[in-house]
């Protein structure tokens, strides 16, 4: 007699939790979706999504790495440090400017301020492998000779973001667009002593 080891995970049940988390956030925003909602739009019920999740946003942080994961298999590489950054900035304003992710991007982190394993898993999961990409950008430059040695890397990750998210989450403040991407990138190579080969 074979034991028993539960029932496999249904992956159709998780994918339509997933849509269900998606339609509700871009028809709603975060705060105005519950666990029911979601729930019943997927065809399911409660005991089955915190079978899944602890809760709406560990599934929102569930699709948000489904959508926007990085490929750290596929570091930029643009051929110089301007165009890097760039292209990195680039996709930083595409992120930040998708509906689903300014849909629930204010309520998300309130949520991960107050969930500590919420907030490992989403540095982990998302913030690290996003730093470490540009990491390894910097570093390049800094072997080719077009920065400085020992750049400070995570004040650098913190002057490409930290614009980018308070025009996000911040009502009232000027589009994320070309001029935000140029400015920024303009504030790192400074910071980066950046020298044009």
């Amino acid at each position: 007699m074979v034991a028993s080891i539960g029932r496999p995970r249904n992956t159709d049940l998780d994918a339509a939790l997933l849509r269900a988390a998606e339609e509700l956030v871009l028809e709603r925003g975060f705060s105005s979706i519950s666990v029911e909602a979601v729930a019943s739009r997927a065809g399911t019920t409660r005991p089955a999504f915190y079978r899944r999740f602890d809760g709406l946003a560990h599934l929102v942080l569930a699709l948000i790495l489904d959508r926007f994961a990085v490929d750290l298999d596929k570091v930029i590489d643009c051929g110089s440090l301007p165009a890097d950054l760039e292209a990195i900035q680039r996709d930083q304003v595409d992120l930040f400017s998708n509906p689903l992710v300014s849909r629930c991007l204010a309520g998300f982190l309130d949520s991960v301020q107050t969930d500590e394993d919420l907030r490992k898993v989403f540095v982990e999961e998302f913030l690290a492998p996003r730093r470490y990409g540009a990491a390894m950008i910097i570093l390049r430059a800094a072997a080719r000779g077009e920065i400085p040695g020992d750049p400070d890397v995570e004040w650098v990750c913190d002057l490409l973001t930290g614009p980018l998210l308070m025009r996000a989450v911040m009502p009232g403040l000027m589009a994320l667009d070309e001029s935000i991407i140029s400015q920024t990138v303009s504030s790192a190579l400074c910071a980066l002593d950046y020298r044009k080969t």
